[in-house]
């Protein structure tokens, strides 16, 4: 079935597209915030440290539903909330990936490959924006992407030595690929247009 825009929601989404003070974008900004506290308790000689660790990953997962799901509700979608949320899935799992390299929780070369994809897309990102203006929405294979990628660094943080572990590695860089290359596609398609 076609969905319809009413008149009402067509006008409130409008009205929200340039809007930074929004709930789904401050849970985006939140998620950002949290690393810091996440940082601090797993290089800190507190007791039940990684537990500390573990509780705070999941509020920041937790921002990440909500953030979409309430844009989607309120029909709070902006173009803030289109670079804050992937920007803040970005800023997440870097450093909590950088945080478990340093305690030695997962190899060098997976972090390497997470933040040279990051990179690779926020580069590609304020490209497009500075030339065509556009900000390109993540993909579904993004976001399934920052999901496995999250998951996997949970599992890790729980017990780095169970099986799963390894397997949610190389589902993470799989995924990455896939969505690196969805990414390219979309770039090289709006910047062909513009020419």
């Amino acid at each position: 079935m076609v969905s319809v825009e009413t008149p009402h929601r067509i006008t409130r989404t409008a009205r929200m597209k340039g809007k930074l003070f929004t709930i789904p974008n401050f849970l985006s900004a939140l998620r950002m915030v949290l690393v810091v506290p996440f940082a601090l308790v797993l290089t800190s000689d507190i007791p039940n440290a990684r537990w500390w660790g573990i509780g705070i990953a999941l509020l920041a997962m937790l921002t990440d539903k909500l953030d979409g799901d309430l844009a989607r509700y309120l029909h709070a979608e902006s173009e803030w909330g289109r670079i804050l949320d992937p920007l803040a899935d970005k800023v997440a799992v870097a450093t909590i990936a950088i945080i478990l390299l340093w305690l030695g929780i997962i190899p060098l070369w997976f972090v390497i490959v997470l933040v040279a994809r990051d990179l690779l897309i926020l580069a590609g990102g304020l490209y497009l924006k500075k030339r065509t203006g556009e900000v390109l929405p993540s993909n579904m294979a993004g976001k399934w992407a920052v999901g496995v990628i999250s998951m996997t660094m949970l599992l890790a943080l729980i017990d780095e030595n169970m099986w799963i572990v390894p397997v949610g590695i190389w589902m993470s860089v799989a995924m990455v690929l896939l969505s690196t290359v969805l990414y390219v596609k979309r770039f090289v398609a709006v910047v062909s247009k513009e020419k």
